[in-house]
């Protein structure tokens, strides 16, 4: 029997709403060093994975993907009350990513191509705007990605269960490549977004000799208007640059500035 004074495992949920669950599956094929974890942690709530879930309080509580319909946005809230910590995870929760896109298109013509029957989109089904997750509730922690790495997940909840304050790295993808040596593409006139998009990837597209695109999304406090003007210096046009922050950061493209319009 556990005696009283045992420390009590936290409880984790990992929920999703309008994504491509890629997010989720980073997790689960952690595998071996997921099963270790899970003697560490209560995990409440998987419905990708656990055919009960538990409703909250949840100590920790991981979302994936964005608001894009009014049920999207009354599970968001609810898991927000019932949560110590809600944590954006991927680039959907946290910029809006692909599904963002919708925002630069006719609605009209996106559900009529997405919806056959729009008699039901009332209620919960009822559309909303392609919001990351931040536009409607506190978030704790942000950690993008399309995907994003297992160590990030493992780091963050390594320091839960130290009862620190997790770090999330917020590096951008240059600071990769110079620690894997990777000549600087742009040197090479390539187009790479490194210098203004989160790392955390090990610079997996570089050291291919393929420049970043930004699937990370950019960092908070990135410099956009000089990083165009050194794209611009590299023979890249802006309309190019545009194309992918409106790919992966499209929710949030109204924040980034005037200068990349």
């Amino acid at each position: 029997m556990s005696s009283s004074s045992e420390k009590k495992k936290p409880r984790v949920a990992i929920h999703s709403i309008t994504g491509c669950a890629g997010c989720q599956l980073v997790i689960y094929f952690i595998r071996d060093k997921l099963l270790e974890l899970l003697g560490e942690i209560d995990l409440v709530a998987a419905p990708m994975i656990k055919g009960k879930n538990e409703e909250g309080p949840y100590d920790i509580c991981f979302v994936e993907g964005l608001v894009a319909s009014q049920r999207d946005l009354e599970n968001l809230k609810k898991w927000r009350e019932q949560s110590k910590f809600l944590v954006a995870w991927g680039t959907c929760a946290t910029h809006g990513n692909v599904p963002g896109i919708k925002i630069f298109m006719d609605e009209k013509q996106v559900e009529e191509a997405v919806y056959k029957d729009k008699s039901n989109l009332t209620g919960e089904n009822t559309p909303l705007k392609p919001t990351p997750l931040e536009a409607h509730v506190r978030i704790d922690y942000r950690i993008s990605g399309c995907p994003p790495e297992e160590i990030e997940f493992l780091r963050m909840m390594q320091h839960f269960l130290m009862d620190m304050k997790p770090v999330v790295y917020n590096e951008p993808v240059c600071v990769e490549c110079t620690q894997r040596e990777i000549k600087c593409l742009l040197e090479d006139g390539k187009e790479c977004l490194g210098p203004m998009i989160r790392g955390g990837c090990d610079a997996l597209c570089p050291v291919v000799n393929h420049g970043c695109t930004g699937c990370h999304g950019p960092l908070e406090d990135a410099n956009i208007p000089q990083m165009l003007k050194l794209l611009k210096a590299n023979g890249i046009p802006k309309e190019l640059v545009k194309q992918r922050l409106q790919k992966y950061a499209g929710a949030k493209f109204e924040e980034l500035g005037a200068d990349i319009r």
